[in-house]
């Protein structure tokens, strides 16, 4: 493979950069130089600011002082010439190594760039990696130091100038530390600059430059590896952490020196790029989602289960009863936007959070974040409509509604609505959670209220006047809103089951189509809260 043509335009220089979070300062001015062809190991016990700098060289972060420069331009506008590999799984483990980086260079590569391009960037970086005959093997099946090496290659398929990377070594035995390292130094000898932060120390004579990181974020000492033994007064490495606790704190600099601040950042864009953007993200996420088999039979077994479960629990063609009919319409309807609400929420709620990691860097190397939002979206919905279908259809199959076929078509129509609010709703919920089981267990705080203030279990009519006003902001109320309507509970409700349930000829007076546009509606302002909470997340990040 050629080497890289170095240029003083890939020098990364961080000048007087320090972070201060909360009034507490995590990086004290720091200033460090990767040249081109240069690996640089960043060392230095747990809390002394190793991500905290990494996360700046890499333009993930705005430094409170300082700047951070590729060449002349700030990194955070050459966010494609900088390779960041976080710490985390940052490919998804259902994909292959060719299909892994095949996506990544759909999204990161020039548009104009051909199939050809793109597959022989992919074949040249497979070998750089020393990853060819691992290329149709699944991430997830890969071993600790193959999957490091498949998450380099993830960050090289663009080609950058730079290569970051957070505690690639973390968990990996030393043998694959090594191998691992001497990857790394490979990669530098082709012409790109490689910062790396790392616990392990046995490797270091490998690298141009160690610098080490003190307690409280002080940069103690960069330079070559033999001159850090020298400056320490140390014989091996591991010894420089004993030697950091004896040596007192390097003193506050009295005066920063007077920097212009780089530019505000800001996402990369692609002009243009959504829509092509959008069919790569949803094909990807279409492709993790049957590669995860039980996953998906479980989300799929779900809607027919929850339907015989609603039609068996019921008196046999309860709406065929003419004393029964209107009291169990309105619980029938009930139990169906339930089981539509479960199914949206459910499949939706861990679908972001699960990614966050892979959903930063991408978000950072220039993926647009309305295009992830859409892709997920789209997919969802298709989920939600297919399991909503089936939950109606198994239901209904054993509890007919003895009703006209376009009443069937309605009642299908708003439990979907339903579905995909709840979807959008999920989706919310993980953009905001910081972890997947955190998702998951703040689940029933959001359904409980869709199941008590529906007006099923607790008539509207009967409800204090301010619980009233909240029911009109749940959408499951106007889902039987609707359902009942299709089913003339407006002029079908008896008085024996307003008299005993509390249910009333008025609650139903708002036709489909009104129950539809509400639904609708909170569709549209729940993924606007998941855009931007996601927006959010990521910029916080």
């Amino acid at each position: 493979m050629s080497l890289l043509v170095p240029t003083a335009a890939d020098v990364l220089r961080a000048e007087a950069v320090g972070l201060d979070v909360d009034g507490r300062r995590l990086l004290h001015p720091t200033s460090v130089q990767v040249a081109p062809g240069e690996l640089l190991a960043l060392i230095g016990p747990s809390g002394s600011g190793k991500t905290t700098l990494l996360r700046a060289l890499a333009g993930v972060s705005d430094p409170t002082t300082g700047r951070v420069l590729l060449g002349e331009d700030a990194v955070s506008a050459r966010s494609t010439d900088v390779g960041y590999l976080p710490v985390g799984d940052t490919v998804h483990p259902q994909l292959t190594v060719r299909e892994a980086l095949g996506f990544t260079a759909q999204l990161r590569l020039a548009v104009d760039t051909t199939r050809e391009e793109r597959e022989a960037r992919i074949v040249a970086t497979l070998a750089e990696l020393r990853l060819t005959e691992r290329a149709d093997t699944r991430v997830g099946d890969l071993s600790n130091g193959e999957r490091k090496r498949a998450a380099c290659a993830v960050e090289l398929i663009a080609s950058p100038s730079v290569l970051l990377l957070d505690e690639p070594a973390s968990g990996l035995d030393p043998s694959l530390e090594r191998r691992l390292m001497t990857t790394l130094r490979a990669v530098a000898d082709q012409g790109r600059g490689v910062v790396v932060v790392t616990h392990a120390t046995s490797s270091l004579e490998l690298c141009d430059t160690v610098a080490v990181m003190g307690p409280g974020g002080h940069l103690r000492f960069a330079g070559a590896p033999a001159a850090a033994l020298e400056h320490f007064g140390v014989p091996v490495f591991d010894r420089i952490y004993d030697a950091l606790d004896a040596e007192p704190a390097a003193p506050e600099p009295e005066r920063l020196p007077d920097l212009p601040r780089a530019p505000a950042r800001e996402r990369t864009l692609v002009m243009g790029a959504y829509g092509r953007q959008t069919r790569v993200l949803a094909e990807r996420y279409v492709r993790c989602l049957f590669r995860e088999a039980r996953t998906l039979r479980i989300l799929l077994l779900q809607a027919p289960v929850i339907a015989l479960c609603i039609g068996f629990v019921l008196p046999r063609d309860v709406l065929g009863n003419s004393n029964l009919a209107s009291f169990y319409a309105v619980l029938l309807s009930f139990l169906l936007v339930t089981g539509s609400v479960w199914l949206g929420t459910t499949s939706s709620c861990r679908e972001v959070v699960k990614e966050r990691v892979i959903v930063e860097r991408e978000a950072a190397a220039g993926v647009r974040l309305d295009a992830y939002l859409t892709a997920k979206v789209a997919v969802l919905f298709a989920l939600a409509f297919v399991q909503v279908l089936v939950l109606v259809l198994v239901t209904v199959a054993i509890q007919p509604l003895h009703a006209e076929p376009r009443t069937y078509v309605t009642v299908i129509g708003l439990c979907v609505l339903a579905a995909w609010a709840s979807v959008a709703m999920g989706l919310t919920l993980s953009a905001r959670a910081r972890s997947a089981d955190q998702a998951s267990s703040a689940v029933p705080l959001l359904l409980i209220p869709q199941l008590l203030f529906a007006g099923a279990i607790i008539p509207v009519s009967i409800m204090p006047l301010p619980v009233q006003a909240l029911s009109q902001l749940t959408f499951s109320r106007w889902a039987l809103v609707g359902n009942g309507n299709a089913l003339r509970l407006d002029e079908t409700l008896s008085g024996d089951a307003s008299a005993v349930a509390g249910y009333e000829r008025s609650f139903f007076e708002q036709p489909p189509q009104v129950a539809a546009a509400a639904l609708v509606l909170f569709l549209v302002v729940l993924l606007a809260v998941a855009g931007a909470s996601l927006n959010r997340r990521t910029t916080d990040a």
